[in-house]
Order: C-alpha cells, then sequence, then structure tokens
C-alpha cells in the first residue's frame, strides 16, 4: 500500500528521531555500566594514596626520633644547646606540620617507680610555649605513662592515644605524642630486662592532629570525607578528626570503606567515604555529554529528516553540509571524552577498553602482555614553584619522549596529574618490557628546558605482566600500580616488576 506524502512527512522524521534516541540510551547505558567499575577502582586507589601518606607521615616521625636517639647514642653528654640545634638542622627544610614540640625527658640517677616524677629538661623549638613544658612531670599522664613503658620494654617508638598537648591545653584539638626509648651506650638491650637496666630516658614529639592532617589532606583527595577514630572501632566517642565535621549527609554515599593504620597496643581506624562532588569530578560528566548530546542530535536529526522530506533539492544539500558538520561534532565530542585534554594521550575510559581487548586477545593466542605504570618524580615541585602553566608544558614534553620509546602497536595513557600507563600488547619475554622501560627511564633522565628553565625530572616505574601478574585487567593494574609504589620506596628513577 503506497503511503500518502503528506504522511510520510509526518513519520519519517518521528521515527527517525526515536531511532536515535533508542541509540542515545544504549550509549549512555554502557558508558554508565562501565564508569561504575572505573569508579569502584578509582576509589579504591584514592584510599590507598590517602592512608599511604598517613603512614609515611607517621614514619618520617618516628624516623626523626630515630636520629635524636642516634644523637645520645653517639655523645656521653648531650646539652641543651646541643638538643636544640640538632633538632633544628633535623628539621630544617622538611615538612613536619602540625609538629608542637620535641622535649628530651632524662631518667633521674635513682631510676623511677610507678609514680615518677619525670619532669621535661630540653625542648624544641625554642619558642616561650614550649619552654613553658620545661620541668612538667610526664609520667603522671597515664596516657604518656603507658606510651613511655611501652617504648622502654620494646626499643621501638610507641604512640599515645589521644592526649591534650601541654603547650595547647586545648580540649576540643585533638594532640599526640611519639615517644622512643634512649638507652645508656655499650650496654646490652636484647630483653625488656635488659632494656630497663639500660635505660637513659626518652625523646618524644608532640603533634595538633588537625593540622597534620590538614597538610596531608590539604594536598588534595578530591570526592573524599575523612574520618579517624582513636582505637579499633569507630564509635563517635573514639572521633578524633573529621574532614567534614560541618556536612550533613543527605543521601548514603556511594562508595565506603574502613582502614587501619596499627601501633603498638592499638591502632587508628579510618572511615572513608565518597563525596557528592566524587562522581562528578572523575568522569560522570562524560554520560552528560552523551545524553545531551544524544538528544541534541535526535532532535537535529529529526528536523533534519523533515527538512529533506518537505524541503526537496534544496533542503536535501543543506541537510548533507549539517549532517557534515554534526558527524564532525560528534567525532570531537567522542575524542574529547576518550582522550585528555592536554597530552590528547588516550584517558582512562579509552585505555580501559584497549587493555580488555588486548588482554582477551593475548588470552586468545596464548601471548604475553605488559603493563607499566610511570609516575614522574619531582613534578609537584617544579609545578609548585613555577605554575601550572610550566607544569602543563613540561607534561607536553615528557608525553612527547615517553612516545618515541614506543611501539606503533603500544598505547601510552595518562590517568591524571603526572601518572602514565603503557600496555605493551605483545612481548614475546620479560626482557622486552624491561627494554622499554629502561628506554623510557633514559629519556626521562635528560633535563628539559621549558621557557627557558632546564627543569630536571625523573620516572618511578612499576611492570606487571599478563599472565603472571594478573588474569584480568583489574588485577593486572593493582599489580603495576603496587610495583609502582615499591619504585618510589626503593629510591625512584627506577623499575620494580610486580611480585
Amino acid at each position: 500500500m503506497k503511503i500518502p506524502l503528506r504522511h510520510l512527512e509526518r513519520l519519517l522524521p518521528v521515527s527517525v528521531g526515536l531511532v536515535s534516541l533508542c541509540l542515545t540510551s544504549w550509549l549512555w547505558l554502557h558508558e554508565r555500566q562501565g564508569l561504575d567499575a572505573r569508579l569502584q577502582t578509582q576509589f579504591d586507589f584514592s584510599v590507598r594514596q590517602t592512608t599511604t601518606r598517613i603512614e609515611q607521615r607517621l614514619a618520617a616521625c618516628k624516623q626523626m626520633l630515630r636520629g635524636v636517639r642516634g644523637l645520645f647514642e653517639a655523645s656521653s653528654h648531650v646539652n641543651d644547646d646541643d638538643f636544640r640545634r640538632y633538632v633544628n638542622v633535623l628539621t630544617e627544610g622538611a615538612d613536619f606540620a602540625g609538629l608542637q614540640i620535641m622535649a628530651y625527658t632524662p631518667l633521674p640517677a635513682g631510676g623511677v617507680n610507678d609514680n615518677g616524677p619525670l619532669p621535661i629538661a630540653y625542648v624544641a623549638p625554642d619558642t616561650p610555649a614550649n619552654r613553658s613544658a620545661i620541668g612538667r612531670d610526664m609520667y603522671a599522664d597515664p596516657l604518656r605513662r603507658e606510651a613511655m613503658q611501652q617504648t622502654r620494654d620494646a626499643g621501638i617508638a610507641a604512640m599515645t592515644r589521644k592526649i591534650v598537648l601541654l603547650v595547647n591545653n586545648v580540649p576540643h584539638q585533638a594532640g599526640f605524642a611519639m615517644y622512643q626509648a634512649l638507652y645508656a651506650k655499650d650496654q646490652p638491650i636484647d630483653s625488656p630486662t635488659a632494656r630497663r637496666q639500660a635505660l637513659r630516658g626518652w625523646v618524644h614529639v608532640a603533634f595538633r592532629l588537625e593540622a597534620l592532617m590538614a597538610s596531608l589532606y590539604g594536598e588534595g583527595i578530591p570526592g573524599l570525607a575523612l574520618r579517624i577514630y582513636d582505637g579499633d572501632t569507630a564509635a563517635p566517642d573514639a572521633l578524633i578528626f573529621d574532614s567534614h565535621p560541618q556536612s550533613e549527609e543527605q543521601t548514603a554515599p556511594r562508595f565506603t570503606t574502613l582502614q587501619y593504620i596499627s601501633f603498638p597496643q592499638h591502632n587508628w581506624t579510618l572511615a572513608i567515604r565518597s563525596t557528592p562532588e566524587f562522581e562528578q569530578q572523575r568522569g560522570f560528566g562524560s554520560t552528560r555529554i552523551i545524553a545531551v548530546a544524544g538528544t541534541s542530535l535526535s532532535l537535529l536529526l529529526a528536523l533534519l529528516t523533515w527538512q529533506l522530506v518537505t524541503g526537496r533539492s534544496r533542503a536535501f544539500a543543506h541537510a548533507q553540509a549539517m549532517t557534515s558538520e554534526l558527524r564532525e561534532s560528534e567525532e570531537r565530542m567522542r575524542h574529547m571524552a576518550q582522550h585528555d585534554p592536554l597530552t590528547h594521550l588516550p584517558n582512562r575510559a579509552l585505555f580501559a577498553d584497549r587493555l580488555q581487548s588486548a588482554l582477551a586477545r593475548a588470552r586468545r593466542e596464548r601471548t604475553q602482555a605488559g603493563l607499566m605504570f610511570v609516575d614522574l618524580d619531582r613534578f609537584k615541585p617544579v609545578n609548585d614553584a613555577y605554575g601550572h602553566a610550566i607544569g602543563d608544558k613540561l607534561l607536553i614534553a615528557a608525553t612527547a619522549r615517553m612516545r618515541e620509546c614506543l611501539r606503533e602497536a603500544d598505547t601510552l595513557a595518562r590517568m591524571g596529574g603526572d601518572e602514565f600507563v603503557v600496555l605493551l600488547p605483545h612481548i614475546d619475554v620479560p626482557l622486552d618490557a624491561r627494554r622499554v622501560a629502561e628506554r623510557i627511564l633514559s629519556a626521562l633522565s635528560h633535563p628539559f628546558e621549558v621557557d627557558g628553565l632546564q627543569l630536571q625530572i625523573s620516572a618511578s616505574i612499576g611492570i606487571g605482566l599478563f599472565p603472571d601478574h594478573g588474569d584480568d585487567d583489574v588485577s593486572l593494574m593493582k599489580s603495576a600500580d603496587n610495583a609502582m609504589y615499591r619504585a618510589k620506596d626503593e629510591g625512584r628513577a627506577c623499575l620494580v616488576f610486580a611480585d
């Protein structure tokens, strides 16, 4: 049956619009499902990064205490000036935000009983507030006494539970102190009894927790809220830090987790949750782009169809031009959704698709594939010193050098900030991946000239091999990511294979 032209003019544009809307809905659903998986991976990565930063800062405190312990072990007599000068040199140029005081408490000549007293003798830095702590009895505070006894018997640093600092005395501001026992030279300390007999005194550092966490969290874990509890459970009365104290949770967070940091005799519990900004900052814009662009394109296509069937030859010519522009616009939007705007490298979404395809092929052909996490060392100081414009140009120059080290079939992608990943879809032996990584290390080791500045950076590279270090994309990425962090711990500017 022949359809009348006037009916065709109405039916055809509607049909085209409905088909286009259906296609847009399918694309949106596919992108949303893939984004859910990527968000979980990104949340786990951010949680690990937050916990690692806190652990590294506490490890730096322990290292500082061990340095002061070495001073006392190297000298039979350390006076007040020696102590202050050494602490000033030890902390010079280091980031110990929140450090309130470092103090030395000597053991009296006759030892100490369960009632003390044990007054502070030396303090640093030499400020009026810190000098007011000289002579105060540390042993009178049960929480401090517990930590002093722990480090005395174990020989390692011990941390107090939540306390009010002597030079702060503001009850609502939580603080903590970390103690390290000092022992006499040339005396055995191989048992608790021997360590008690060799005890010479204590040195401790005290921190304001809010200032300490602000220095770490201020560096930015966007989209996450952090609460710290003193103990093994997230009980309200054990809360010692809240990064969002004024926020009211209107809806349940999309992601939550509990992490633990262990100390002698007690733990910190870290309750980490995502905030509404988490999805907005990490990719949900792409789903909105698809929805808005797809709906707009559907309406435009419906209008175009109407013009085609009603405008005949003139409308047909005009429609061809519009169709070409729409396709170019769609290609640009697709490119924007899949590539990093600064380096034009594949972004996290496109890289995930290529990684899955490469692993599927390697699995079918029973071949090996390689994945490398590349983190630029010393990039943040350059960014802080010269600004983001210089930092962006440095990233572009580093990207160009890394591309020259790869084969045509390999993929270099930017994960964000100064972190990159390299996919080697086919390697014969692990040595192939090592050679590529060594070429990258060598290429980045040479100075960069940016706007007349000589800039020096390096890279820490973690390598994971399929199927040895992971038989799917998530486990392989975790293996390579962990190897990269081990490379940083081993001194940076090196490569490390996953275990």
